[in-house]
Formats: C-alpha cells, sequence, structure tokens
C-alpha cells in the first residue's frame, strides 16, 4: 500500500500543516517558485510556504525610495515602534516584501511595499499555505547575553534553489551549527546535516555558531553552498556532501575582517566590456559591503584553504573589493540592474527601503561633495562629461532629482 505524503512525514516524526499559517515570528524570508513565499517562524519552529495573491502592476524598472521605512509601516501597526526582521523582492513584480515585528510581545507582521511609497499589510491569519515543522529544533530557555532567545537562531538565513529550500540555523544536537535541505511542495524528505569549519581569526574548529549568511555558486562545474559566519570567516562547501546526518567540515577560503556579523548575501552577475562576470554582494552589520568574485572562490576552491591562525584584524583569503553599503540589514535583487535593501541611514538615524544600481553600488543623495553644490559645472572637463556625468545623471533621476541634472557646458 503506497502511503499519502502527510502520512509518511507523520511515520518519520514530521509535521506538515496544510491550513492557514500560524505565524507566531519571522526571522527570515525566501521566494520560491509560482508566488510562495516561505517565512521561517522559530517560535513555532517551522517554516510556512504561504500563497501570495497575484502581484499589483508595477512600472518596468521600478526604483525605490522610501526615505521613512519605519513610519510608513509603522502607521499602519496603531503607531508601535517596528523592528525589521528581513526583506525579499518578489521576482519579476517591483513588489517587495518586509517582515517586522511590534510591541510588546514582538508581533510578527509582513507588508508588500512598492515602489510608489506605499504598503499593503499581508493578513497572516489568513494566509494560505503549508507548514513544516523543523527536525530537532532547539527547545531550551537559554539567551545570549541575557536578552537574546537562542531559539531565535533556529533559522538564520533560508533561499531556495531548484526544488529546494536550504535552510541555515541551530540544532538541538550537540554540533548546533545545522544546515538543512527542504524539498517543496513539502514532503517527508527533509535532511539535516551538522557543519563545522576553522575560523582563522578565533583559531579554533567551531561547531556551534551557526551560518549567519549564504548564497550558491558554481565553482569547477559543482554546485557549492558559500557561507560566512561571524567575525568574519567564508566558507565553501559542495552540495552534494550535504547529506541527511552527515557531519561535515566546510573549507574556510576568506577571513574577512574581525568583530563583524554578516547580515546578507546575494549572488548576481554584470556584463563588463561584452563579458558577463558572476559575484556575490555580502553586506555586513559592522563593516562594509564585500563584493566578491566568483572566480576568486574557484581558485580558492582549488587552493589549501585557511587552517591556520590568521593575525588579528588581517583579512586573507580573497582579493575582493568593497562597496560602501554601511548600515545595510538585508540585500536583494531587485531586477537585473537594481539590487533593493532595507538599511538605517546612519547620518539621518532612519529606517529605509532603497534601490540602487548593481554596477554603481551607492546613492548619490548620501554624500555631500563637490557635485552636490548648485554652482558647479563639469564644463571644461572632458574626463568628468564623458565618465562622471553620465553615471551621477542616473542616480539624480533614480532617486528622485532630475530636476537637479546640470548642463553639460
Amino acid at each position: 500500500m503506497r502511503l499519502s505524503t502527510l502520512a509518511t512525514a507523520c511515520l518519520l516524526g514530521l509535521s506538515i500543516n496544510a491550513s492557514a499559517a500560524d505565524v507566531k515570528s519571522i526571522s527570515r524570508l525566501a521566494f520560491g517558485p509560482d508566488g510562495v513565499l516561505f517565512v521561517a517562524d522559530w517560535k513555532a519552529a517551522e517554516v510556512h510556504a504561504i500563497k501570495l495573491a497575484p502581484p499589483a502592476r508595477q512600472p518596468a524598472g521600478a526604483v525605490f525610495n522610501v526615505l521613512d521605512l519605519e513610519q510608513l509601516l509603522s502607521d499602519q501597526v496603531g503607531g508601535a515602534r517596528v523592528a525589521a526582521e528581513d526583506m525579499a523582492a518578489r521576482p519579476g513584480t517591483g513588489e517587495v516584501y518586509v517582515a517586522v515585528s511590534y510591541g510588546a510581545d514582538k508581533t510578527p507582521a509582513l507588508f508588500a511595499v512598492t515602489s510608489d511609497k506605499k504598503a499593503r499589510r499581508v493578513d497572516l491569519k489568513a494566509a494560505q499555505g503549508t507548514s513544516v515543522a523543523l527536525r530537532d529544533a532547539p527547545t531550551g530557555n537559554e539567551k545570549f547575553w541575557k536578552d537574546m532567545p537562542e531559539r531565535s537562531f533556529t533559522v538564520t538565513d533560508m533561499k531556495w534553489r531548484d526544488g529546494e529550500l536550504f535552510v541555515a540555523g541551530l540544532s538541538n544536537q550537540d554540533f548546533a551549527s545545522t544546515l538543512r535541505r527542504i524539498h517543496y511542495p513539502f514532503d517527508a524528505r527533509q535532511s539535516i546535516t551538522s557543519i563545522e569549519i576553522f575560523h582563522g581569526g578565533h583559531n579554533l574548529i567551531e561547531t556551534r555558531a551557526p551560518i549567519r549568511a549564504m548564497s550558491f555558486a558554481k565553482l569547477g562545474g559543482k554546485p557549492y553552498l558559500v557561507a560566512a559566519y561571524t567575525c568574519t570567516p567564508l566558507v565553501i562547501i559542495p552540495l552534494d556532501e550535504l547529506k541527511d546526518g552527515a557531519h561535515i567540515r566546510g573549507k574556510t577560503v576568506g577571513e574577512l575582517g574581525y568583530g563583524n556579523t554578516p547580515a546578507d548575501m546575494v549572488a548576481y552577475s554584470q556584463t563588463e566590456q561584452g563579458q558577463t562576470r558572476e559575484y556575490l554582494m555580502l553586506v555586513n552589520y559592522n563593516r562594509v559591503s564585500n563584493v566578491i568574485p566568483v572566480s576568486e572562490l574557484d581558485a580558492a576552491r582549488m587552493g589549501p584553504g585557511i587552517e591556520k591562525q590568521v593575525p588579528f584584524g588581517q583579512i586573507a583569503g580573497l582579493n575582493m573589493a568593497q562597496a560602501p553599503l554601511a548600515g545595510v540589514m538585508r540585500l536583494d535583487n531587485l531586477d537585473d540592474k537594481s539590487f533593493v535593501m532595507v538599511r538605517r541611514d546612519l547620518q539621518h538615524d532612519a529606517l529605509q527601503l532603497v534601490s540602487m544600481g548593481k554596477d554603481l553600488s551607492f546613492r548619490l543623495s548620501d554624500h555631500i561633495s563637490e557635485y552636490a553644490f548648485r554652482n558647479f559645472s563639469f564644463k571644461g572637463n572632458a574626463f568628468q562629461q564623458k565618465y562622471i556625468k553620465p553615471r551621477q545623471d542616473i542616480l539624480l533621476k533614480d532617486e528622485g532629482f532630475p530636476d537637479l541634472i546640470k548642463a553639460s557646458d
């Protein structure tokens, strides 16, 4: 007799719920196929797959300049202060979904935000979909620094790839750092791999601290997980090693700086002089962002990796660029040309949802430079007219200042 998916799941100790999602918290979001939004719920130790309504029509090439996101969302929850938890751009729609918590009990809320600075709250109590319980989730009441529940790190990052949801975080096992692979539509298949790494800055093999940000890259013709940990080792792991019950060591290929927690990582491509190159953008809570060429990761794959202590404060292992994206909390691909990010603008102490071009990776209106003065002119400077002015004009238009575009002469 052939068992149903739900019956098989029950026999294996899994729980799959096919009714309205009962969302108790939100730590991470990820988009799957056909308008499905995955919501990581650490309080329930579940992942919910919510089927979203068809998207509103948005103009092609929409740009985001929501400069007071906190006020926009607070107004919809009775004026309570909101804390941004995660953000994900809905592919091909121009909609961006922002998860927050608010109030003394940190009630979760989810909003669809559009480039016209409007926000629509998603009714989580009425949201239809399926949910799956996470195997071996943390169950204790321990807290980090007497404040943050260890259970809130059940899911620290979550990414969709080729029919599977990859879920990084903690388990209740001795080797707590865990990577889960969950098939969707949810069924009885859920693999758990425990992961250890060598942290050169700490001179220590680490088994507890979880992945904080991750993405994927093809290296040597094979798919790899690329993972960033706190303080800040960068690690690569072949996907075919991530098997249920396995305990593996990731290969540390970079040390990106001490005293830092990675915030998010996305893969993207850029066409330069007719050649398409692949990159990862890693944004950090305590440092500027890292622009990591996939070619550098591929070269590091063939090397010995980092297995010895890295001197305190030294950046090692990879040649990469930096992007001036301080204060960025979450980053996603808005479309082929632009990122979208939730950030805390440090100059104005404002929570914002803004976009930026992938080729420039900064916003002109963040700066008061020579170009900002009204009497500045490009006249007589051929280099400025050829290289600087066209880029500045794009930024001025995208950031809502087309009237400030200066004449060439």
